[in-house]
C-alpha cells in the first residue's frame, strides 16, 4: 500500500546506532522510500558528544523532518528535539534509553583495546553477541554489523564512546515532546530492556509503545517489516507545529492511507 500520495509527506532523517551506517536501515528506507518518502540517513562528522551530534544533524536537515534514531541514534534524536524542537514532525524512538550511561568502566575497557588496534576483536567478542536475539544470530547480520564498525573505524569508535560515556539523562526533556512518538522495543533486547522504553512511554505525552517479539537490540535489521509498519502507524499520525507562544498546532504532514502494524 503506497502512502506517498500527499505532498506533505515528511522528509525522514534516520540515526545510526553506535557504530553503524545507513546499512542498519536499509530495509526501511527501501521500503518508505518506494512509499513516496524522502529519506536521508544522518552522519555525525567528527563531533563527540551527544549534544555536538545533534546540531550536526540538525545542519543536515534543510526543513522539518521526521527522526528515527536506534540505540544511540535514538539518544541524538531526543537532543536534537531538545535543540530544535520545532522543527521535528514525528520522533521513532528504536531500542534506546534516556538514562544517562552507567557502563563507563566496560567503555574504557574497550577503549583501550580498539587504541591498541582491536577494533575488529571488540566487535566480534563484545558488542555483537549482545546485539541480536539469540535466533537472529545469523552469518549474514553478524557479518554487516561487523563491517559497519570496521567501515567507520577506530576514530569513530572512539569519538561515539565518549558522547555515550560523557551523556546526561533526558527524563526531564520527555514530558516536553509534543510531536507523535513512537517508542520500539525489542522483547530480547538485552543492552537497553524493556523497562527503558516503558519509562519513556509513560513519560512522553501520547507515545506509542511497541514491543517486538523475536527482537533484540538491532530491530531493523531483525525485524524489519514490523519496524517498517510501525514507522507507517507513525507517520500516518498528525504532526504538531509549535506556535510563537510555545502551543502546539496540529499539522497534517501525511496521506490519509491506514496500515496495521503486525506484532
Amino acid at each position: 500500500m503506497e502512502i506517498g500520495n500527499s505532498m506533505t509527506n515528511p522528509r525522514i532523517m534516520f540515526l545510526p546506532g553506535f557504530m553503524c551506517d545507513e546499512r542498519l536501515f536499509a530495509p526501511q528506507i527501501h521500503a518508505l522510500s518506494s512509499d513516496g518518502f524522502d529519506c536521508r540517513v544522518a552522519t555525525y562528522g567528527n563531533a563527540a558528544s551527544i549534544e555536538r551530534m545533534a546540531k550536526t544533524v540538525l545542519d543536515q536537515a534543510s526543513c522539518r523532518t521526521a527522526l528515527v534514531g536506534l540505540s544511540m541514534g535514538a539518544i541524538v534524536a531526543l537532543e536534537a528535539y531538545r535543540q530544535a524542537p520545532g522543527r521535528i514532525t514525528h520522533l521513532a524512538l528504536l531500542n534506546t534509553t534516556a538514562r544517562a550511561d552507567a557502563a563507563g568502566t566496560v567503555r574504557n575497557a574497550q577503549l583501550k583495546r580498539v587504541v591498541a588496534g582491536g577494533l575488529k576483536a571488540v566487535l566480534r567478542d563484545e558488542l555483537k553477541p549482545q546485539y541480536l536475539s539469540v535466533c537472529n544470530r545469523t552469518p549474514d547480520r553478524m557479518t554487516l554489523l561487523e563491517a559497519m564498525g570496521l567501515d567507520l573505524g577506530n576514530e569513530a569508535f572512539v569519538r561515539q564512546t565518549m558522547a555515550l560515556t560523557i551523556r546526561n539523562a533526558a527524563f526531564d526533556l520527555l514530558p516536553q515532546i509534543h510531536c507523535p512518538t513512537l517508542v520500539l522495543a525489542g522483547k530480547d533486547d538485552g543492552v537497553c530492556p524493556l523497562d527503558r522504553h516503558t519509562e519513556m512511554t509513560d513519560a512522553i505525552p501520547g507515545a506509542v509503545l511497541i514491543i517486538v517479539n523475536d527482537c533484540g537490540h538491532i530491530s531493523t535489521l531483525e525485524q524489519p517489516e514490523h519496524v517498517t509498519d510501525a514507522l507507517r502507524q507513525l507517520l500516518k499520525r498528525p504532526s504538531v507545529r509549535l506556535t510563537r507562544n510555545g502551543k502546539a498546532q496540529l499539522e497534517l504532514v501525511k496521506s490519509t492511507a491506514r496500515f496495521e502494524c503486525k506484532n
